[in-house]
């Protein structure tokens, strides 16, 4: 298949947002960096349209994701949203937007909010690609690949096509607005967007059948400054958890224009945030002589701010198509601290200018063989500051900073091809593609820096090939088995080399690690898939991902000594080290059926399981059994929908759930927030108190809509129907309760 153009209307357009099955030779997908055959892609994907996307009404991103019931998304705040694929989070999975890596040097391995920065009524389509994706799109994506393709500009007879949305949801008094313009010319496009997006604290479910404590999660109290002094307040509707709202900005801006046999197109995206209470944190407690006083006044992300800008130039012949891609990135993260009465606040500001060049290339030699290949380059420059002040005073001055006080650089060069051979008689597809990349990072320390490091630079450089292979055979006319070995890899980025971060205060400190591996997986992939035309869809498969130098943290010394005081508290060192072997292993089955005329019945169910073996020595040091849980493993989950589609209408019902995660199955590094979940009978630590655990629950979606005359259209759901009260693994806050949400549309026409 060709690269995609800027035409009125594309086939893979009109299909992805289809509700019925599609035929196996007919489905597109375009996260292979190229438009590609279902048939010939061994890979599990799921495709999310901008019609899903609509009835599903997401306030964020996240909230989408999580109602495909194939992907589970953390979260410890309502500003925030981690994506897990196959028991990889954050840094292991990648991100894309339009062909080009969101990730940069600052992705950190514990829970990231970054998706958010993505504006739902932008996209055309969410694809979410499952297992290694690093010989098309290079470091980072072990558990798979986030693609996120926005509206395409289109050419051809003249027009101007404004529409509108608001949205309100009860559960948190969100309001969200929305206003966009489309244009249209023989020669000239463009799509102009803009969101505002206001969202009132969040209130938890009332349901008592979630966990053994009625009450659980319910906020009692928060902090509010009256009067120039930090004071605990009374929470008189316990429910509502205070301190999760914020507001947000998203813009694009996205042009194309044709001169001759060439197309430009300049795309420019922004969001730009208020603070984001981090909602986790301000809950936490600490005793300080001897009472028992809240740990934070103030924890706000200040700002949390993305900028993306790309020039794309596509030209060529029908068959040997090309693609350069010329971007910039900017991101703007502030983290705003302040202990319970304290005077001093602290704010560590982290800017990372990323900009990236991309040449792509297609080559369809004949009927059977096409050839993908390209070039890519990524640059980081990543400052970061650290700066206290006297909230009473007004005086500043410098303090720590996340990363290194004299900035940091990363440079990623890669090269990689493709093969994909095709046997239309016998219904095989062989793919075969290698990756080639060569990254290097400096990081620099001032003389006078904070910690006294023993260094004043931290320097890695690493080269890495990684490759994928695949078949795909089609048995008979329904059945198509697939089958895939791929190699991924992740080279250790700034937040993991120089960050200096308390992840939990006084008990751990991060501090920089300059010894690091690029970690490594291998994933073998097996999946089946038995389809009907208009009728039915079965879809399953096994996986398995062996992971070499995983990154661990363990205790450690700086400049020889196992504490240090930060924060005014004695706390135990820490550094990441590639210290262990890992495994994930796991099953999925999605099912989509016609049971009578227009009513659909669509689910999916999903298993993950992952361990880590500890080396000898530190298994006997500790009195730690050698294989460990892994962080990240979310307990199974999916989702089961009854659907019936009219032309003018829709209905739905859907169930979401989630299984148990036993205490026993917890992770020892604390990134699943174990000890803010509900508490069970074990006591796996040896602290005297039982561990948290994360129970099994089930919630009840409705979902209606409606579209009026005169472009207008009316969407009504009802989600968590009977009002649980429950909390996705290894979130730090509950989930909404029963939440109304009302969309009313309007689209010239």
């Amino acid at each position: 298949m060709a690269i995609a153009q800027n035409t009125t209307t594309t086939a893979s357009e009109k299909m992805v947002d289809s509700l019925e099955i599609e035929p196996l030779d007919e489905i597109l997908v375009s996260a292979q960096r190229f438009e590609q055959i279902r048939k010939l892609s061994p890979r599990q994907i799921e495709v999310i349209g901008e019609k899903r996307l609509a009835q599903l009404q997401p306030a964020t991103l996240g909230d989408a994701l999580i109602n495909t019931g194939q992907v589970f998304v953390q979260k410890s705040q309502m500003g925030g949203s981690s994506p897990v694929l196959r028991g990889f989070e954050a840094s292991r999975v990648l991100m894309v937007v339009d062909g080009v890596r969101m990730n940069n040097a600052t992705y950190r391995a514990g829970h990231l909010q970054d998706i958010i920065t993505i504006d739902p009524f932008i996209l055309d389509r969410m694809e979410v690609n499952f297992g290694s994706g690093s010989t098309l799109y290079g470091s980072d994506a072990l558990g798979g690949v986030l693609y996120f393709k926005t509206k395409e500009v289109t050419f051809g007879k003249k027009m101007i096509l404004p529409d509108a949305t608001i949205r309100y949801q009860t559960a948190s008094g969100t309001v969200i607005g929305h206003a966009g313009l489309k244009l249209q010319s023989e020669k000239f496009g463009a799509i102009l967007s803009f969101t505002q997006s206001n969202f009132g604290d969040l209130r938890m479910g009332q349901g008592k059948n979630y966990s053994d404590i009625d009450t659980f999660g319910y906020r009692s109290w928060y902090v509010k400054r009256v009067n120039d002094v930090d004071s605990i307040m009374k929470n008189n509707d316990p429910t509502l958890q205070v301190g999760t709202g914020y507001k947000q900005q998203d813009y694009m801006v996205k042009l194309s224009a044709k001169t001759g046999k060439f197309t430009h197109m300049l795309n420019f995206q922004s969001s730009q945030s208020g603070l984001i209470p981090r909602y986790d944190r301000l809950t936490e407690n600490s005793i300080t002589v001897g009472v028992l006083k809240p740990s934070f006044a103030v924890w706000n992300y200040s700002p949390q701010n993305r900028q993306y800008l790309t020039y794309q130039l596509l030209f060529g012949e029908k068959n040997h198509q090309n693609r350069l891609t010329i971007g910039r990135q900017q991101t703007q993260v502030g983290r705003v601290t302040r202990s319970f009465g304290s005077s001093t606040q602290r704010t560590q500001f982290d800017s990372v200018n990323m900009y990236t060049v991309n040449f792509d290339r297609h080559d369809q030699i004949s009927k059977k063989l096409q050839i993908n290949s390209g070039l890519e380059g990524v640059w980081n420059d990543v400052y970061s500051s650290g700066i206290n002040k006297n909230i009473k005073t007004g005086a500043e001055s410098i303090t720590k900073a996340r990363y290194a006080d004299s900035g940091a650089k990363t440079s990623m060069i890669s090269a990689f091809g493709q093969v994909i051979y095709s046997l239309e008689k016998t219904g095989t597809n062989i793919q075969a593609g290698v990756r080639l990349t060569q990254y290097s990072l400096v990081a620099n320390y001032s003389k006078t820096n904070p910690w006294k490091l023993p260094y004043s630079e931290i320097t890695f450089s690493n080269f890495t090939p990684s490759f994928d292979l695949g078949l795909t055979q089609k048995i008979g006319k329904n059945i198509l088995a697939k089958a895939s070995v791929n190699q991924a890899f992740r080279n250790p980025n700034v937040d993991d080399m120089t960050k200096v971060f308390d992840s939990k205060p006084g008990l751990k400190l991060l501090v920089p690690s300059p010894e690091l591996k690029a970690e490594r997986s291998t994933t073998f992939d097996l999946g089946i898939t038995y389809g009907k035309s208009n009728k039915y869809h079965v879809e399953l498969g096994v996986y398995q991902s062996q992971i070499k130098n995983l990154l661990l943290d363990q205790k450690s010394n700086l400049n020889g000594e196992d504490s240090i005081e930060f924060d005014g508290k004695l706390t135990p060192v820490y550094q990441l080290k590639n210290m262990a072997m890992g495994t994930i292993s796991g099953s999925y089955v999605n099912v989509k059926a016609k049971l009578y005329k227009k009513l659909w019945l669509s689910g999916s169910l999903n298993f993950t399981q992952g361990s880590y073996l500890l080396p000898d020595s530190i298994a006997a040091a500790t009195g730690m059994a050698k294989s460990q849980p892994l962080d990240h493993i979310p307990p199974t989950y999916g989702n089961v929908s009854l659907r019936w589609t009219e032309k003018l209408w829709y209905a739905e019902v859907q169930s979401v759930f989630n299984g148990e995660k036993k205490a026993s199955s917890y992770s020892s590094s604390g990134e699943d927030n174990q000890d803010k979940q509900p508490l069970g009978l074990a006591d796996n630590n040896g602290d005297g108190k039982a561990d948290g655990y994360n129970p099994s629950w089930m919630i009840y979606n409705m979902r209606f809509g409606y579209q009026l005359p005169k472009g207008f259209g009316i969407q009504l759901s009802v989600e968590n129907l009977l009002d649980l009260n429950y909390r996705y693994f290894a979130s730090g806050m509950s989930a909404s309760g029963r939440n109304v949400m009302i969309s009313v549309k309007w689209k010239m026409q």
